[in-house]
């Protein structure tokens, strides 16, 4: 099988070295499988940097570089497409060790045994759990997710994370419009209403230790909102 993790880093210089040299430890351990890291770097702080000198170490890591934030959700259409064509399995994560590496193996586990098209790391299923998150967030992550679920018959309890695997093929199946953290339910909404089996299985979310946190309140919200909104109107039209 062939596996490409794809991952958007936004001025995540101190935490992507650990990231990279854990994830990459972990997938050199995952006997007969290929597999790639696709970094989609934005910003000026030095992360590109970092990232090139471990390319020099680790095959199968690349890096994608722009200096100008366009959004969480472009940046990853673009690692998407840059993603070898022939991967039978991508993985996204956070940048900054909200993901813990070590779970992978379990994960792609429970998504080879169920036979999902998604499989979600999720904080909210039974045995998830999340560390040190600030209140607002945690408020944020509990009152949108149990919204956007009822208001989008989904049943799925975490929208919103980022750990996520996907069938290659499936995947190159679907689109979104969000340049922003929206594109996260937004890609779950599409790939539901194309009938694709979308699974959660349990993941240790940890906030970050280093590093300011690019999701603000407002920002994020308002990103959510007009997902929301676009879904509601879309609705009514058709």
């Amino acid at each position: 099988m062939r596996i490409s993790v794809v991952i958007a880093a936004l001025d995540e210089r101190r935490n992507v070295e650990p990231l990279t040299r854990r994830l990459a430890s972990v997938l050199k351990g995952l006997t007969g499988d290929q597999w790639e890291i696709v970094y989609v770097v934005e910003g000026t702080d030095g992360t590109r940097d970092v990232l090139d000198a471990l390319a020099e170490e680790i095959s199968g890591l690349r890096v994608l570089y722009q200096p100008v934030p366009q959004g969480l959700g472009a940046a990853f259409r673009r690692g998407f497409a840059a993603a070898a064509p022939d991967a039978d399995v991508l993985v996204t994560m956070d940048a900054d060790l909200n993901h813990q590496p070590e779970e992978l193996p379990r994960l792609l586990e429970a998504f080879r045994r169920r036979g999902c098209d998604i499989l979600v790391g999720s904080r909210f299923a039974p045995g998830g759990t999340v560390d040190r998150m600030p209140a607002w967030k945690t408020a944020l992550s509990r009152s949108l997710n149990p919204l956007m679920k009822l208001a989008f018959r989904m049943n799925i309890r975490d929208l919103t994370s980022g750990y996520r695997i996907y069938d290659g093929p499936a995947l190159r199946t679907l689109s979104f419009s969000a340049n922003n953290f929206a594109f996260l339910p937004e890609l779950l909404f599409e790939a539901a209403a194309r009938g694709l089996l979308i699974e959660e299985e349990p993941i240790r979310f940890m906030y970050r230790v280093h590093g300011r946190s690019k999701m603000g309140l407002w920002k994020t919200s308002r990103s959510y909102l007009g997902l929301f909104l676009r879904r509601v109107m879309g609705s009514w039209s058709r």
